[in-house]
């Protein structure tokens, strides 16, 4: 009695559905790593917004402090530059 075992192979059909299968999870994991790089990018802009930000409210705080100091409680118009004091 024989003990070697026949070889098998899947159809024609299922192998390119295996290829197909491969083919689309490749394109998957390339989809994924470049969304994940898009969102790297967003976090970096994030954070240098955030910084812009910050330095933007400094700059107004100064301005406003400084504007205080020399004409005192005011608003401005910033269309015109006209001061009107307060109180």
């Amino acid at each position: 009695m024989s003990l070697a075992s026949e070889k098998k192979f899947i159809t024609e059909e299922e192998k390119n559905t295996l290829k197909e299968i491969q083919l689309k999870t490749q394109s998957l994991v390339i989809e994924l790593g470049e969304i994940e790089l898009v969102k790297l990018q967003l976090n970096k802009r994030y954070d240098v917004a955030k910084t812009f930000l910050d330095n933007l409210i400094k700059e107004e705080e100064n301005f406003n402090q400084s504007i205080a100091n020399k004409y005192g409680k005011a608003t401005i118009n910033p269309e015109t530059g006209e001061i009107t004091v307060l109180g």
